[in-house]
């Protein structure tokens, strides 16, 4: 397992932690009790990298809420890497979407791009891939025939992040049968 160290002020990892959801108990104790540095995992950093893209990018608390369960569920299903995209066009250098990625060897792009701003899930499947499926919480773009994003699934009620959750895993299944 991988360690990375976060630095600031106490109060600033405390914070930073509360408002991510990373670390443990222990983490937020070390870091109230002015302890300096706090180890934690790669995953953890990954999951509150994330949390923080979610607080700073999303409009509504209840978008920003929705977009972290889906979030968190995602890391749940095991194997899979969230990274914000990159852009030039933006100060901070990042785009306006996460990615989720299968995390073992990559031959294919994200599977999911969520967008905290609009709580927006497109995900890397054709109509063909969910033609077993019916709900409302599905929805199509007009792309190109042959585009392999197509389904949006945005993160609008709780049922929604179950049913994008679970189109998650399909997409997954999707490219790692593909190896």
């Amino acid at each position: 397992m991988e360690l990375r160290i976060l630095n600031g002020t106490p109060e600033e990892i405390a914070e930073f932690l509360r408002l991510t959801g990373g670390g443990t108990e222990s983490d937020h104790a070390e870091a109230d009790a002015g302890a300096g540095d706090v180890l934690v995992s790669s995953t953890s950093m990954e999951s509150m990298e994330a949390a923080a893209f979610i607080h700073e990018r999303g409009r509504t608390a209840e978008g920003k809420a929705r977009v972290q369960r889906y979030i968190d569920q995602v890391y749940g299903l095991g194997g899979v890497e969230i990274v914000t995209g990159r852009s030039t066009r933006t100060k901070d250098g990042q785009t306006d979407y996460l990615m989720v990625r299968d995390g073992g060897v990559r031959r294919f792009g994200a599977v999911a791009y969520v967008k905290p701003a609009n709580s927006g899930l497109t995900l890397r499947l054709t109509r063909e891939d969910v033609a077993d499926l019916s709900t409302d919480c599905i929805q199509f773009r007009e792309v190109k025939e042959g585009h392999k994003y197509v389904v949006n699934c945005p993160l609008t009620s709780d049922e929604a992040v179950e049913w994008a959750t679970q189109l998650t895993l399909r997409a997954l299944k999707k490219v790692r049968d593909a190896d």
